[in-house]
């Protein structure tokens, strides 16, 4: 502990306390005797020497909190009590004499812990005590409150801090008897109002303005007044070391499942613990102190006022004059009593104690002395009371007021007050169960919170949503003269709280009861209507005076309320009019007081409470509304956008939020049927409200003049913390998903803004992100805060500390799961892909339905609803109309209003359950790889045949430009035809047969680019450009140039940027202080560029757009142009940011900052700072003064490419580095410059490597020169490889019956396209001959290309069975395309049912009523298939009659594909071809000989060997050798194709793909190709292992070779195909590279091998999932089994989650796995055959 909080402890005792009592006596008292020493705590906060352990006495820790178990009792863990009945202590005091009590009478020990079932708690958990200091009570201490009182626990090791407050006791306001308090109200005000609209409609807001700050605007002055602390209970315990060294098993925790802070710890045998909760029954905060061992609980006990100030983020060493108070003591407790100075509140508190040990009683405070259990009753009361007749005041006696709660209290056992408050508690906080999925941690919440990862965060994200909803139990409950939660809650530590912890109007006060209705909490927004109702009181006189609207009694006209208020009636408008005026302040409560009608459906409680309010509201603005003429709108006049911009004439804000008003007021005018007149006034206006316009960005508008030349951009911030243009949006219902134009441009308008802000305002954007139904989004908005904007014991901070943040995450995160605000309920409207799989139940919607709902691949499985009072039900959600509907257990028929909505009548109490929902593309994610390159990957959905992708793309302009589909049956699809320069976005639909599921939402990828900042070393400038500096732009620079003044030459002037692509994109700043700039590319000029705007700086903007250009290197000036256009501040000047280039599909550069959190440092390494670096930073490592410590300046980055460039500092201080690229040593590099120091300095680069994964090290030379041992990293280039584009071939739909299919070719350059029919073994290759034919493999059949499209004939022994699909592929070399398909559809006379055949034998297969199962079970029409947990379906569901399982183990690929087996090779007889099609001249057909070929290749063992001559193909190509040529009518093709009619064939040079295949016998590896690839290879050698087991996995290995006849090894000529067996179901695949490392491989699985194509032949690992026991299939089981099982690319987010490690840590990292998979298979293979 400091010295500050010692003397601050014992301090409160005498300086603060009128009982006289030398502070001599008790300073000597405490230091001497108890020896509280200053530093005991402050050198124990160590974490690195700390370690966490279970906790000894009550619940397991859980950093994050858990989920609860389904039936959990009520009743918590509790402690032993003797079993002597409970007696009050008596006492009789005596100044300086001790009071005995027995020692066995109402005797409380700490049991031995049994088992007990418990429900598993929310916990906040932390390992170390909290600081005594502001910045302590801030950011660690832990709140307990009951809405009344609150508390902050410190949990301090030999000593405690318990800090108090009480929610009415504030200063300002009226005195007891004041007659002319009228809440800070100025006279007279309004009568400027007619003078500043003229002025604003006239154009004149400088008169406007000027008039504005004068008039429209309050006192700032005492009676203001602030919320202020009101005392500390501090305990030091006597016979207790201090300080976390001399103790174990330390525990401080919240439970907020139970409301209850705990302390825990052992010292010398005896462990301690505190438990203190806040009563809501027994109106008391209980502290109760129980032990367990030899030592006795002896302590010394004060209660004292609490009058620190803040200052600098620290208790100051002055304190506040605002309070006078007295304490009394007896044996029994504590006194306090006193008033406020300035306006005579009066507030007393007592602190009663029980306990069995001896209580001495001095003037100030108690000691207590061989106690097992001592219990602290504290209660705390102020005669506030709310109400304004009575100037806020009622007549109470405190003292015996607290005094009788205390000993009320005392009169219960703890255990019964104990469960009492967890009753209560947990009747409220127990409605809402959430679980995200996610792992449980054993982390501390602090350790949960700095390593907090947004992808596997959920369950601290559970524990800070319910933490929200704890927060708001405790802060406002409902009761007698209860305030509303304030700024802070209920909680103060100080006198002069930021913001006076007052009520803001604006946004703060609104966003505190956010989550309230949704979160089934509605009695704790009752204190907020209260007080909003008699703010009615003092808001009429502000009405009056600064709105001219007087009412009289009886006939209440109008209120008005502004920025900030107290709980005085403080209705004025601020002080400043930049902040201070916000009239629609009184609107926008009313959203939260009509909520309260909308959620609970009360319908007394709207006509007796509500409808008054917001009647009285209504016509305050059906008065305060003016008509403006130009814009044909009754306007809010003057008008402020909160804390942003200027004085404007109806800005959104206002006018959104009257719209609102007149909205909900006008909905509860007509259903009460009652002030029609009024309704029809407001009508009028209301419709010419006109609140929302979107502006030239396509962006919703702030300011109604923003886009005319006069707006001015005073005041005005870009990213601005408020969006108050958004109140339409939320909280309000004024458009929504219904209004799809306004929704972009809400999108667009907080895409502007930004993700920055403070807690509250991310919070807020969650909410608004989530009304934009994008999920994603605001989960990143919610990790920023959680990650930037959340102090340890997880309140929000603005900074500083501001409760409103946690309240509006909680909403936020309700919002996501939950929206009923457009009279529809809309389940899982914004949901994350972080929470694809969970459940909640609990949340409410408006209409009181109670809504429970569980979802897993964020698809809904089940939906339920409790109607409590009834009324229609609306739900929205995709595919709705297609569930299962029943109330209360009875199948009923739901209206369908359209597509997705259906509505039904409930009667209270009536269980309404959704079940069996249609699946639905619910994750799909789209990733730019490289130029040419996209990957998709999306959720299977059962019963899929096969899923249609729509592909948009846009150009530079954002025009959309082309759209094309593409028809898979694979999850994750790879699409390599786009272009570097366009952005494109991606839906997807699966189709159930012919029936499709919803679109899903859009994934995008933006246009590939190389971002060039303005520092660049390629740029030069001339002598007019200047550097700047500023962290908001990109890399923390500008670079700009001013020759406004000075004598420029043109080339002084101008900036020259060479780049190397077909396009550029230049960024910088837009002001009212720049101009133009002039433009060439290549010498050629191509425009200007404008610099200019009338509006707010914008930074990093986009400027201008140059594509269109040929690909190649470019050379672009940019001059700054003399002459400019005179607009405002306008000047020759202008300033660059950076450069986006689009990069063509050549090489390609990525860079990355030093900071990039692939990069691993040593701890060695530091981190700086420095605006001129690249991203403004730099790492360095220093080892001057131990060079010993050179491996922990070791910097490891690894990166995938083909090179790397190294930026850093050169400087005459700094050395060399030691290098290795993949483990070898590579040539030094030198920091080292004897001149100026050179920032971003290129220091080295390797290139020319080979494409693929690569790591380099760096570390200090530790031989460097003296003094020079050290380096400095800024940033690194990784260069790329260019990408290979290859467009996707498309094929045609089929119909059941159809001959043939079209095939679309793709464009650009290809080798093959690879087409598969089902039931076919061998696919078909077609090769192009020339721009207008095609050959096949097999036959070698010539197809015409017609419009880019060929003809294929379907094999007659194709399976035709619906959903079955024929697929197709693209090859370039060793890339291939993704599969398209097309699917047979259900024939026209498909029999009614097909026999399935099962284990069961000729047990026929269930039969099923529904005509949607007419199919065999796995098709299953549109319906998902049952769930079997007994394996009667031991063949692949969905073959037909008894068909075998499509399981194929002749060698597939054995003979050319396309032919029997049996057949003749066709004859060709056309002089032209008389050698063999793709062998040259005169060479022969090559023969295997090796024993594993001696067959025909594809025939049985018992055939002879095929003799291959020519004299075979002298027929016609393509048919029989005994069959006639075709006759072709078609004049052109009469001769041979391609030739006159009088010429000869040309000779063919290009040899034409004649497949060839070599399979191992043993082990069933194949490898396939064209003979030109496989060249002279005769056979194949293997070397396998298998079914090895490794870290609890299991894989299968082989090292593939191809030999010669002469048995050398030898590599293929080109591209192979190779297929392997498997044995279970593959997790990865991975190459073992020459280089000795692991590198994962693209495969597909088909027919049950895997297969993946290659150009060289090495050892191969497949790696298996692991097996897990399930009693029913898993949903990727009852995929495997679908038609679509064997067709799909390995899942990339089933990979995910695989790989995630379970909390016992009992699997290993995935690149530990790598590693040791490495060297067993060097050991396995390599070191193998070297000892051969």
């Amino acid at each position: 502990m400091d010295q500050r909080f010692l003397e601050k402890s014992c301090r409160y005792s005498i300086r603060k306390l009128t009982v006289g009592t030398a502070s001599v006596l008790l300073g000597t008292f405490f230091l001497s005797s108890h020896q509280v020493l200053a530093d005991s705590i402050t050198g124990s906060q160590n974490e690195s020497n700390l370690t966490e352990s279970a906790p000894t006495i009550g619940s397991p820790t859980d950093g994050t909190g858990g989920s609860k178990p389904e039936n959990p009792p009520i009743a918590p863990i509790s402690e032993e009590r003797d079993s002597t009945p409970d007696r009050t202590v008596e006492s009789h005091h005596t100044d300086g004499l001790t009071s005995s009590n027995e020692p066995n009478k109402d005797k409380e020990t700490m049991k031995d812990e049994t088992p007990v079932a418990k429900q598993t708690d929310y916990q906040l958990t932390y390992n170390q005590p909290a600081t005594p200091s502001y910045d302590g009570w801030e950011k660690q201490a832990l709140p307990v409150g009951n809405g009344e009182m609150g508390a902050k626990v410190f949990g301090l090791i030999g000593e405690e801090r318990i800090q108090y407050n009480e929610k009415t006791l504030w200063s300002g306001g009226p005195q007891p008897d004041s007659t002319d308090y009228n809440g800070g109200n100025y006279e007279d005000r309004y009568k400027v109002l007619a003078e500043i609209r003229k002025a604003l409609e006239a154009g004149d807001r400088q008169k406007a303005k000027q008039l504005a700050e004068q008039n429209l605007v309050g006192p700032n002055n005492d009676q203001y007044g602030r919320y202020l602390s009101f005392g500390d209970i501090f305990m030091v315990f006597n016979n207790q070391k201090k300080g976390l060294e001399n103790v174990t098993d330390y525990h401080r925790d919240l439970d907020i499942t139970q409301a209850i802070s705990t302390t825990s710890y052992a010292q010398d045998g005896t462990t301690f613990k505190r438990e203190t909760f806040s009563s809501y029954p027994d109106d008391v905060t209980v502290t109760h102190l129980s032990k367990k061992g030899d030592k006795t609980l002896d302590f010394t006990l004060w209660n004292s006022l609490t009058e620190d100030l803040l200052a600098n983020g620290d208790y100051s060493w002055e304190y506040s004059n605002y309070k006078q108070g007295a304490v009394t003591t007896d044996s029994n407790g504590i006194l306090l009593k006193g008033t406020v100075k300035d306006n005579g509140l009066q507030f007393a508190s007592y602190l009663g104690i029980k306990t069995d040990g001896q209580v001495t009683a001095q003037d100030g405070y108690l000691t207590v002395t061989g106690a097992s259990y001592a219990t602290l009753l504290l209660s705390a009361k102020t005669n506030f009371a709310q109400n304004p007749k009575t100037n806020y005041r009622k007549d109470i006696d405190l003292e015996n007021t607290v005094k009788s709660i205390v000993e009320a209290a005392k009169a219960k056992d703890y255990e019964t007050l104990k469960n009492n408050h967890i009753k209560d508690y947990q009747s409220l906080f127990n409605r809402v169960q959430l679980n995200l999925g996610g792992s449980k941690s054993s982390q501390t919440t602090k350790e949960a919170l700095h390593t907090y990862n947004p992808e596997k965060g959920q369950k601290l994200e559970e524990l800070f949503f319910q933490y929200g909803r704890y927060l708001l139990i405790s802060s406002s409950r409902d009761q007698t003269d209860a305030l509303p939660a304030n700024l802070q809650g209920v909680w103060n530590a100080v006198d002069n709280p930021p913001w006076n912890s007052d009520y803001h109007l604006n946004v703060n006060l609104q966003m505190n009861y956010w989550p309230a209705y949704m979160n089934n909490l509605a009695e704790t927004a009752r204190p907020m209507v209260n007080y909003i109702d008699d703010m009615r009181y003092y808001g009429r006189i502000a009405a009056k005076e600064y709105a001219g609207i007087e009412s009289k009694e009886g006939q209440e006209n109008g209120w008005l309320v502004h920025t900030q208020a107290t709980p005085f009636g403080w209705t004025t408008p601020g002080w400043n009019y930049y902040w201070g005026w916000s009239p629609a302040a009184n609107a926008w409560m009313m959203q939260n007081v009509y909520d309260y009608y909308k959620f609970t459906k009360d319908e007394t409680y709207l006509k007796e409470k509500i409808y008054p309010m917001l009647k009285e509201t209504a016509k305050f603005w059906n008065s305060f509304l003016h008509y403006d003429k130009s814009s044909d709108r009754w306007v809010s006049s003057p008008s402020y956008s909160p804390e942003h911009g200027t004085i404007t004439i109806g800005n959104t804000f206002d006018q959104s939020l009257v719209w609102q008003l007149f909205h909900d007021y006008m909905e509860a005018a007509n259903h009460l049927n009652v002030d029609q007149d009024l309704v029809t006034e407001v009508k009028v206006k209301f419709d010419k409200l006109k609140p929302l316009h979107i502006n030239q960005d396509g962006r919703i508008k702030e300011w109604y003049e923003e886009d005319s030349p006069q707006f001015t951009n005073e005041g005005i911030e870009n990213h601005h913390r408020h969006v108050s243009h958004l109140v339409g949006l939320f909280p309000g219902t004024l458009f929504g998903k219904d209004q799809p134009e306004y929704l972009e441009a809400a999108r667009a308008t907080l895409n502007h803004r930004g993700d920055d802000g403070t807690g509250w305002s991310k919070a807020n954007k969650i909410n608004l992100w989530a009304r934009l139904l994008d999920g994603n989004r605001a989960h990143r908005l919610l990790a920023e805060q959680l990650r930037s904007s959340t102090l340890e014991n997880l309140w929000d901070t603005h900074a500083p500390f501001q409760i409103d943040g946690n309240f509006g995450a909680t909403s936020g995160m309700a919002e996501m799961l939950l929206q009923s605000h457009t009279g529809y309920i809309a389940p899982l409207p914004a949901l994350p892909d972080a929470w694809k799989d969970g459940q909640v139940s609990g949340l409410v919607a408006r209409g009181n339905f109670e809504v429970s709902m569980k979802w897993k691949e964020k698809n809904l499985e089940t939906l339920s609803f409790l109607s409590n009072v009834g009324g229609d039900l609306v739900v929205d959600y995709p595919n709705i109309e297609a569930s299962i509907v029943k109330v209360n257990g009875k199948e009923v028929q739901a209206t369908r209003i359209k597509d997705n909505r259906i509505q039904l009548a409930t009667q209270k109490g009536d269980v309404i359950t959704f079940e069996n929902f249609p699946g639905r593309i619910t994750r799909l994610t789209a990733q730019r790889k490289d130029t040419t390159t996209a990957e998709l990957n999306f959720n299977a959905v059962e019963g899929a045949t096969h899923y249609v992708i729509h592909r948009e793309s846009r150009d530079e302009t954002s025009q959309t430009s082309t759209v094309r589909e593409f028809t898979t049956n694979q999850t994750r699809f790879i699409d390599r035809s786009i272009d570097s320069s366009h952005a494109y976005t991606y839906t997807v639909k699966a189709m159930l047969g012919d029936r499709s599921t919803p679109v899903s939402d859009v994934a995008s990828i933006s246009a590939f680019s190389e971002l060039m900042d303005d520092r660049d070393s390629r740029i030069q400038y001339g002598a007019a450009f200047g550097d700047w500096s500023d962290s908001e732009l990109f890399g923390g620079t500008e670079k700009y140039a001013d020759i406004s003044n000075g004598n420029y030459s043109d080339k002084d002037a101008t900036a020259t940027i060479p780049f190397n692509g077909p396009g550029i994109e230049i960024y910088g700043l837009k002001s009212s202080q720049l101009g133009l700039a002039e433009v060439t590319i290549d010498g050629k000029s191509v425009g200007e560029l404008d610099f200019y705007t009338a509006g707010a700086t914008e930074k990093g903007v986009l400027i201008g757009r140059y594509t269109n250009l040929s690909s190649g290197p470019h050379l672009m000036t940019i001059t700054v142009k003399r002459e400019h256009k005179g607009r405002g501040s306008e000047r020759s000047k202008i300033s660059l940011d950076y450069f986006k280039v689009f990069p063509g599909q050549g090489e390609t550069v990525e860079k990355i900052d030093d900071r990039d959190s692939r990069i691993q440092y040593g701890s060695a390494f530091k981190d700086w700072t420095d605006a001129e670096l690249y991203a403004s930073t730099e790492k360095y490592a220093d080892i001057n003064a131990d060079d010993s410590l050179a491996p922990e300046a070791t910097a490891r980055i690894p990166f995938s490419g083909t090179g790397i460039r190294i930026y850093g500092l050169k400087t005459s201080v700094l050395g060399k580095a030691l290098v290795t690229l993949d483990g070898k040593e590579m040539p030094s590099l030198d920091f080292y410059t004897a001149g100026d120091t050179e920032k971003g300095a290129l220091i080295g680069e390797f290139t020319n490597l080979a494409d693929g994964d690569h790591v380099l090290t760096l570390k200090v030379d530790p031989d460097s020169p003296e003094g020079r041992k050290k380096i400095s990293l800024d940033s690194f280039d990784i260069l790329k490889a260019p990408s290979v584009s290859l467009d996707t071939p498309i094929l045609e739909a089929v119909k059941a019956e159809d001959k043939t299919v079209t095939l679309t070719l793709p464009t650009g350059n290809w080798d093959a396209v690879a087409v598969t029919f089902p039931g076919v073994k061998d696919p078909l290759l077609l090769r192009k001959v020339d721009d207008n034919h095609l050959v096949t493999s097999g036959e070698q059949t010539v197809l015409t290309i017609k419009d880019n499209k060929v003809q294929l004939d379907i094999p007659e022994t194709t399976d035709r069975k619906a959903g079955n699909a024929i697929e197709a592929y693209a090859i370039l070399g060793e890339t291939r395309s993704s599969t398209i398909v097309t699917v047979f559809p259900k024939g026209e006379h498909a029999h009614a049912e097909e026999k399935v055949v099962t284990s069961k034998g000729d047990e026929s297969a269930p039969v099923v009523t529904i005509p949607e199962y007419t199919d065999p079970i796995g098709t299953v029409g549109e319906q998902e298939a049952p769930i079997v947990d007994i394996p009667e379906y031991t063949e692949p569901i969905g073959t037909a009659g008894e068909q075998e399982a499509p399981i194929v183990n002749i060698p597939e690929y054995t003979e050319p594909i396309g032919t029997a087996s049996d057949q003749a090779t066709p004859i060709v007889d056309i002089p032209e071809y008389t050698e063999p099609i793709g062998t040259a001249g005169e060479q022969e057909a090559p023969i295997v000989d090796v024993p594993e070929y001696t067959e025909s290749i594809g025939t049985a063992s018992d055939q002879a060997t095929p003799i291959v001559d020519v004299p075979e193909y002298t027929g016609p190509i393509g048919t029989a050798s005994d069959q006639a040529a075709p006759i072709v009518d078609i004049p052109e093709y009469t001769e041979p194709i391609g030739t006159a009619s009088d010429q000869a064939a040309p000779s063919i040079s290009l040899p034409e793909f004649k497949l060839k295949a070599l399979k191992d016998k043993a082990t069933g590896v194949k490898v396939i190709s064209g003979s030109n690839e496989l060249g002279e290879a005769s056979h194949l050698e293997i070397q396998k292992v298998e079914k090895q087991e490794l870290l609890g996995k299991k894989y299968d290995a082989y090292t593939i070779q191809l030999k010669n006849e002469n048995g050398q090894p030898i590599q293929p000529k080109g591209a192979v195909l190779v297929r392997l067996p498997i044995s279970g179901t593959v997790q990865e695949f991975y190459r073992f590279s020459s280089e000795k490392d692991l590198k994962a491989q693209d495969f597909e699985i088909r027919d049950g091998m895997l297969e993946f194509l290659t150009i060289d032949l090495t050892t191969y690992a497949i790696v298996y999932k692991a097996e897990t026991k399930l009693e029913q299939p898993s949903s990727t089981q009852a995929e495997q089994a679908s038609p679509l099982a064997n067709r799909n690319d390995f899942d990339v987010e089933t990979a995910k989650y695989d790989k995630q490690l379970p909390s016992t840590g009992e699997e290993s990292s995935p690149l530990l796995f790598m590693a040791s998979l490495s060297l067993a298979l060097t050991a396995a293979f390599l070191l193998k055959g070297k000892k051969e």
